[in-house]
């Protein structure tokens, strides 16, 4: 051994010491654990406390202590114990032991390392379960509120859909009186008996706005831009494209869009009844979100509820699908002009499910509406 001794630093348990416990230098030799306590240290009766010695083939090995990495030597009677955490002191008692203590420091060692992956399994586990109750709770607590959207009063959606439009300070608003405005207006009226919600609170606007694009907010507000009328052949067609954006106000998908992106706060507020709070918060998020996508899901149900509320009316709801067809294959780039297009896909899959449920309606005559879309294009040109 190269060594005679090794220090370390450590501390000691004794009753003679005036505290119990102190700080200590621990001296390792071939015979003895030696102890020295740190200066300042006294016994009971006040005098400083002297060195305290183990001879190592008294030492009865045990580990411990907050880290379980801690080493206590203690004599048979346990009433000195001499301790440290420093490392290297376990390997010291082994080799200065001679080896006589070796099995005991490796079976404590094991015994250690089995109590930490027990722990470090249980933290694990217990981690994982208290973020899947998390997680459950957080997304049961979306879909119910995605639920509860159906029980909300629909004077909540047309709250946020006037505060929304509102706050869009919409421009280049064509008057009530005007050829396009009284045209969109006598569509919306056709269609308006034979909407999903009696109640809704319909309102059309015309905007002077070259993008072929259209958009209803939550509760029946209604904005088409005149880019939307000139693209369109028939008043069907035009017809079509407006019962497809009432169907995403009776349908109710802005206020379930509002529910997903405010999320807890949504759900929070509709279990408390803070609908105040809900349409300030929803108007908001409406505004922001206005031109984003609604999921295909959402998109498909708008057709074809807008293909049911067409029929009802008596009116082909063929010419939406027309429509998307015709300008599917035009060759106009995507985007800008094409923006109402562009939100609204119109591939062929699309097209081919409103076909198909236009044939599982009852067979009908359609009649035609009675409008000049002619004279309302020249008007706005």
């Amino acid at each position: 051994m190269s060594n005679l001794q090794e220090q370390f630093t450590g501390g000691i348990f004794h009753d003679s010491l005036a505290d119990g416990r102190t700080g200590a230098t621990i001296t390792i030799t071939r015979w003895d654990i030696v102890a020295e306590p740190i200066a300042g240290s006294l016994l009971v009766d006040g005098r400083a406390a002297g060195s305290f010695t183990m001879p190592l083939n008294r030492c009865h090995i045990e580990m411990g202590g907050a880290s379980g990495k801690m080493i206590f030597c203690r004599n048979e009677d346990r009433s000195l114990t001499i301790f440290s955490e420093e490392r290297g002191f376990s390997k010291a008692l082994e080799n200065y032991s001679q080896g006589t203590i070796t099995d005991r420091i490796n079976v404590l060692k094991k015994q250690h390392r089995s109590n930490e992956n027990r722990y470090r399994f249980w933290l694990l586990a217990s981690t994982v379960l208290l973020l899947l109750l998390l997680v459950g709770g957080y997304y049961g607590l979306l879909a119910a509120a995605r639920v509860a959207v159906r029980s909300v009063p629909v004077s909540v959606d047309r709250q946020i859909g006037r505060l929304a439009m509102e706050s869009l300070e919409v421009e280049n608003k064509l008057p009530a009186d005007h050829p396009a405005t009284v045209m969109t207006r006598q569509i919306l009226e056709k269609l308006r008996p034979h909407a999903a919600i009696e109640n809704m609170d319909f309102e059309i606007h015309v905007v002077v706005n070259d993008e072929e694009n259209a958009f209803a907010l939550p509760g029946g507000q209604i904005v088409v831009y005149t880019g939307l009328i000139e693209a369109v052949e028939t008043p069907e067609e035009l017809a079509g494209a407006i019962a497809h954006e009432m169907a995403h106000a009776t349908l109710r998908h802005g206020l379930q869009q509002i529910s997903q992106s405010i999320g807890f706060v949504a759900a929070i507020q509709f279990f408390v009844g803070d609908l105040g709070g809900l349409v300030a918060l929803g108007s908001q998020v409406t505004k922001e979100s206005l031109l984003s996508s609604y999921s295909r899901a959402a998109e498909t149900e708008a057709d074809l509820e807008g293909a049911r509320m067409m029929h009802a009316a008596g009116l082909d709801p063929k010419a939406l699908a027309d429509f998307f067809g015709r300008t599917a294959n035009e060759d106009r780039p995507l985007g800008g002009a094409m923006k109402w297009l562009d939100r609204h896909p119109s591939d062929a899959k699309r097209v081919e499910s409103i076909t198909q449920f236009t044939q599982t309606l009852p067979k009908m005559d359609y009649q035609k509406l009675d409008l000049d879309l002619q004279s309302a294009k020249a008007n706005l040109r």
